[in-house]
């Protein structure tokens, strides 16, 4: 499984122009023209998910491997999937989508930022982090989530009929990449999974809680419709994985644990979100039982 975390890169970087083959010049303009609801969305996953991060790193009582791994997915982006669910979810297809791209995008600063500069002044474990190089990683990222999102953007605007024989395709071609990235770091760090599933696992859930709690509050305070607030609370919830298990395994390696608290964090948001859809669908029903009365 060594050998996919290897060529992980190439996959992030088709998966990346799948996103960027999914926005629009017309979804986009769309999207601006409610700032209000962008810079909610961005605000969460940009500043207030790596601060929850590293809140939860600097108080919660684990090992340090768990700490930068905890830091790692809470800097990265909302994750290619994010988009299916907002749309099973009748969400705002077109702000998920423009949430995943736009974070996505400025990953090449955003990451690097958390990591190298705010991570060690905050918590000292975190020291780790300024062993990477700056401009390293930022071009790395840059090239990996930056570079083919306005390839996917350019694509499908110069051939958008092309697009869209294709994308649904291409949709289930990312989605496959992307789980094939989670599943790779499950086999390669399983014992440390299991170990941590069984320490820590519901610490992770008390941190996705935490996520979830903090985000409902803030899109309730703003006044968002429920359609925008549904895709925000789904766009901060799902983190991108794969880019902190193909991060950490470019500039920390493959061994130590921090590939292991992604891919078990990937395991649990989906849960919590399976879990949030169960109780959302008996309260539904038990309202339409009570109006038929």
């Amino acid at each position: 499984m060594n050998i996919v975390l290897n060529y992980s890169p190439i996959a992030l970087f088709l998966i990346m122009i799948g996103i960027g083959m999914s926005v629009s010049i017309k979804s986009l303009i769309e999207v601006y023209k409610n700032l209000k609801v962008l810079l909610t969305g961005l605000l969460l996953q940009m500043l207030i998910l790596p601060t929850i991060g590293l809140c939860f790193a600097i108080f919660a009582p684990v090992d340090t491997a768990v700490k930068l791994g905890v830091i790692l997915i809470t800097c990265v982006p909302s994750a290619i999937s994010s988009n299916y669910i907002t749309k099973l979810a009748s969400g705002n297809i077109a702000l998920s989508v423009s949430l995943t791209a736009v974070t996505s995008s400025l990953s090449f600063i955003t990451i690097p930022f958390m990591l190298i500069i705010v991570a060690p002044i905050i918590l000292d474990e975190a020291i780790i982090f300024q062993e990477f190089n700056f401009k390293k990683i930022s071009l790395f990222l840059f090239f990996m989530a930056t570079v083919p999102i306005l390839i996917g953007t350019f694509i499908n605007t110069k051939f958008s009929i092309f697009v869209e024989k294709i994308k649904k395709i291409y949709s289930i071609f990312s989605l496959l990449l992307f789980l094939i990235i989670i599943f790779a770091a499950w086999f390669s760090e399983w014992d440390f999974i299991i170990s941590l599933y069984k320490s820590i696992g519901l610490l992770v859930v008390l941190l996705l809680i935490l996520i979830l709690v903090i985000t409902y509050t803030l899109v309730n305070l703003l006044n968002l419709s429920e359609i925008n607030r549904k895709t925000i609370i789904i766009e901060s919830l799902i983190q991108n994985a794969a880019a902190a298990i193909i991060v950490g395994s470019a500039f920390l390696g493959v061994e130590g644990g921090y590939l292991a608290v992604a891919a078990l964090y990937a395991l649990l948001q989906y849960k919590i979100l399976i879990f949030l859809w169960v109780i959302n669908k008996f309260y539904y029903n038990l309202n339409l039982k009570s109006k038929k009365r």
